[in-house]
Formats: C-alpha cells, sequence, structure tokens
C-alpha cells in the first residue's frame, strides 16, 4: 500500500480537527461564563446591580426598556476579587451587560454577542467563550505534527546526506515553527478568547524581532568589520563584499518597522489612531509581515550557520578508498599558501586516523588545475607537499584539469571510476568551505563525505553569507510559498482584529 504524503497527513489532521473544533463549540455554544475582575474583595454578588441592555437602549439611554431578549443571566457568583456570571442565549444578537456597586466605585460594561447557532463570546465578537479555546488547542496539535513531520524529514536526508540546501530550509522552518509553538502554548496557558490570543501573537512577533534587534545589530557589525578585513587580505571582490552588503541591508530592514511606524503614526494624510478606521489595521499588517517574514530569515541564517559549522567539524567514516584535496590559488613560486597547506596536512591527519583505526590505508587525489599566474598545477604543488612528508608516490594521483570546486569533484570522480567503481569517498578542503564542495558533488549525484580544516575567522562570516542566499535561491519556490502564506496569515489575524472592533 502506497504511504501517504506528508501533505495529506497534514490536510487529513487539519479536517478533523476543524471538524472536531466545530462540534466543541456547537456543543457548548448555548452557555457562557463571563469572568468579571474588580479592584476589591467581593464578599456578597447581590451588592451589585447587574443590568442587561441592548446596544440601542444603551446608545439612546432607554432605562426603561431591559434587553433580555438577547440573553439572560441564570447563575451568578463571585470568588476573591472576580465575578462569575453564567448566562444564556435567547436570540441572535448584541448587548451589554452593565455591572455597578451601591456606592459607584465599581462601574463596568460588558459586550456580550450572540452569533448564529447560539454561539455566545464576550469582549468583542470573536471574544472569549465556553468553548473557543478549543481552536488554539487544535492549532498548537497541527503545529505539533507539521515540526514532527519536519524533524523527521530533516534527520532522515541530513542521515542519507547533509549536503543539501533542502536541510537548511528544514532546519530554518524548524526553528520558526518551534518559536511559533512556544507563542501558541504560552497564550493556551494564559488564554482570554480569540482576539486576545491574536493581539499575543502580533506583540510575540514584534516582541521576537525586538529582541533581536540588538543581537542584529552586533551580528551586522561583526560581519562589517570581518569582511573589511577579509577584503583587506583578499582583496576587492564582488564575493568577498557579499558579507558587508548584507550587514547593511540587515541593519536596514530590521530598523524598518520601527522608522515606518513612526511616520505612519506622526503622518496627517492618514489615521491610524482610529480604532475602528481601516488605517490603524493595515498599518498592523504591514508591520507584522515585516516583524514575520524578517524573523523567518533569521532563523534560515541561524539554521545556515548551524548546519555549516556542523559539516565542517564532521570526522568521515573511516573505511575511505580515496581522499580528495580541494585545489585552490599556490605561492609564485610553487610552494602551498596556508589555506592549501592546511587542507593537505588535514587529508594526511585523516589518512592516519583512519590508519590507527582501521589499518586500511587511502590514496590521495591532489586536484587543482594551473592557473594564468602560477607557475604549475596546484594538483602537482599539493602532490610535492605529500611527498615530502612522506606520502608514497604509488598513493598519489594528480588532476589538474579542473578550474572550480564543481570541476575538481569531477573530474576526480571520473578518474575514481575508472580505477575502482563505487569506491568510498572522502575530501578535505577548508572548513568554511565544506558545506558548499559537499553540495557540489550532491549537485553531480556523487556520494562523498567533507573534512575541514582551520582557518581564518573572517571567512567564516562570508561562507555563512554565501551559502543563505544559495540556499535562499537554491530552495526559492519553498521559501516563497512559506512566506507568502505568512503574510496571508497575517491578514487574516489583521482582519479578525478590525471585525472584532467593528461589529
Amino acid at each position: 500500500m502506497k504511504k501517504l504524503s506528508n501533505k495529506i497527513k497534514i490536510l487529513i489532521l487539519s479536517i478533523f480537527l476543524l471538524i472536531f473544533s466545530i462540534i466543541f463549540i456547537f456543543i457548548n455554544r448555548k452557555t457562557c461564563t463571563i469572568k468579571i475582575e474588580t479592584n476589591n474583595n467581593i464578599s456578597n454578588v447581590d451588592n451589585f446591580n447587574i443590568e442587561i441592555k441592548s446596544k440601542n437602549e444603551l446608545e439612546n439611554e432607554n432605562l426603561e426598556e431591559i434587553g433580555t431578549d438577547i440573553i439572560k443571566i441564570i447563575d451568578k457568583k463571585s470568588k476573591n476579587n472576580i465575578f462569575y456570571l453564567n448566562v444564556e442565549a435567547v436570540s441572535e444578537g448584541k448587548s451589554f451587560i452593565i455591572i455597578s456597586d451601591e456606592n459607584q466605585k465599581f462601574y463596568n460594561i460588558i459586550p456580550v454577542y450572540v452569533h448564529k447557532f447560539g454561539i455566545i463570546t464576550y469582549d468583542s465578537y470573536f471574544g472569549n467563550s465556553n468553548g473557543n479555546i478549543v481552536i488554539p488547542i487544535c492549532i498548537t496539535i497541527l503545529f505539533f505534527y507539521i515540526l514532527y513531520l519536519l524533524i523527521k524529514s530533516f534527520i532522515k536526508n541530513a542521515r542519507e546526506n547533509i549536503y543539501q540546501y533542502k536541510n537548511i530550509a528544514y532546519l530554518g522552518i524548524i526553528i520558526f515553527l518551534s518559536f511559533s509553538l512556544i507563542n501558541q502554548i504560552f497564550t493556551i496557558i494564559n488564554y482570554k478568547g480569540i482576539i486576545n490570543t491574536i493581539e499575543t501573537t502580533i506583540n510575540m512577533c514584534s516582541a521576537f524581532s525586538t529582541i533581536l534587534l540588538p543581537i542584529a545589530f552586533i551580528t551586522s557589525i561583526l560581519v562589517i568589520i570581518s569582511n573589511i578585513v577579509l577584503i583587506k587580505k583578499e582583496g576587492f571582490s564582488f564575493k568577498n563584499i557579499l558579507g558587508l552588503m548584507f550587514g547593511l541591508c540587515f541593519c536596514f530592514c530590521n530598523i524598518v518597522p520601527f522608522i515606518l511606524d513612526s511616520i505612519l503614526d506622526s503622518a496627517t494624510w492618514i489615521d491610524v489612531h482610529n480604532i475602528k478606521g481601516i488605517a490603524l489595521y493595515l498599518q498592523e499588517f504591514i508591520i507584522l509581515s515585516i516583524y514575520v517574514v524578517i524573523s523567518y530569515l533569521e532563523c534560515i541564517l541561524l539554521s545556515t550557520i548551524i548546519l555549516s559549522i556542523k559539516s565542517a567539524r564532521h570526522i568521515p567514516k573511516f573505511n575511505k578508498d580515496f581522499i580528495l584535496i580541494l585545489g585552490c590559488q599556490i605561492r609564485k613560486d610553487g610552494t602551498l599558501t596556508n589555506l592549501l597547506k592546511g587542507r593537505v596536512d588535514r587529508a594526511i591527519e585523516f589518512r592516519n586516523m583512519q590508519k590507527e583505526h582501521t589499518g586500511k590505508d587511502l590514496t590521495f587525489i591532489a586536484s587543482g588545475g594551473k592557473g594564468a599566474d602560477e607557475v604549475t598545477s596546484e594538483a602537482q604543488a599539493i602532490k610535492n607537499y605529500l611527498l615530502k612528508n612522506g606520502i608514497n608516490e604509488n598513493n598519489i594521483i594528480i588532476e589538474d584539469k579542473s578550474k572550480n570546486t564543481f570541476e575538481n569533484i569531477k573530474f576526480s570522480n571520473n578518474i575514481i571510476n575508472k580505477r575502482l567503481p563505487n569506491a568510498k569517498i572522502a575530501f578535505s578542503t577548508t572548513n568554511y568551505h565544506v558545506f558548499r564542495a559537499g553540495i557540489m558533488a550532491t549537485i553531480q549525484n556523487i556520494s562523498i563525505e567533507g573534512i575541514g580544516s582551520k582557518t581564518k575567522s573572517y571567512f567564516w562570516i562570508n561562507a555563512f553569507i554565501r551559502e543563505f542566499i544559495a540556499t535562499i535561491f537554491s530552495e526559492k519556490k519553498k521559501h516563497i510559498l512559506i512566506i507568502f502564506f505568512i503574510i496571508i496569515l497575517s491578514l487574516f489575524l489583521i482582519f479578525l482584529l478590525y471585525l472584532s472592533y467593528i461589529l
């Protein structure tokens, strides 16, 4: 029997939870317990005057008629400083419960709505009721299940092959959804109705970005500084200014909501202070969308950093037949730069570790062509260094035609396949380059494990930014779909907020 896809499973669970929520709310629809907090301890509820008025009666201040045609009070009690009024629906409409004490020290008006099918809410149109806590609970269950499927898929994919951009996407979404789930749990613990839940969610998104703002600025400054150092030491090029561009963009994006909020608050051409005006909710929608999208992208960046570091610290299994050394620029005299020397030393170190653990030796593939400004090929320079360090010439193979990482792996793999099909292969490169090189192998359907040599920290920052940008573009359809869904969800939440205040 064919297994159901994760999308179908999520759809089935969503439909089930929706039906369950409707049934649960329908069963509890006819009555509602209203909680009213007071400033003093209530000893006797009979000392308080309780009236029920319709909307027209309250607006016209007609005290002769009592609006009990919409709701009626069936029980009242108190505990400490809280009133508990149990009301029952009579007909569809809107009423107001007015509570005051004899000395007029306490006075409160609670709007109560009776929806179609007799569902009662209070405080706002989508306010609290006896049954609607089931909605955030069902959403939390759905979030848990989606998170479970994502974690399961991520672990499976990472075990099969960690060098995939979709692993970054999976981990980023897991981080983002985990934060959303924590927020959802807090709203259930302190549940005060659907609208309060929406407002809490909006405030939490803003709070999340506000908390991250100092971290974002510090990170951006570190990125900019490290990129300036990189340019100074390695020269000016487009790839060497990626971190600088990203740092400046990151700083700007994190303050955009504050700038926009300040401009709209002081604007005379639009009124964003009227609680029943559309402008206020349009402002909230734009600000919320920016906050959520920035938070989502920050989660993707975080997952990029995590997987890049994990790849760099990974030690391949000690069963390899070949280890490929990825070439890079050599010195003018044909000797290795510190960067390339680190890669070769790391390959030798891995070979020694494998021999110590399993007794199995391996063959080195020195890979890298001759650049226009190089006296010899990178492969030959690597071979010379290996020979000086006691590696037998029979255990060294040269691949000197490649011009970049993609060709390093492709041409070396062609040589290996001719000698030993289905061979176990590792590669050695600089730590910041391991994940990217692994991606190049994955694109060519080559099974390979990487090991990384240490390098200067300023290389790392640019590598993270490069992989982050590559991830966004590689999985752009997935990210666009998720961001689109987030924006639509934000619009729906703001629309519910708008309706709750105008109805």
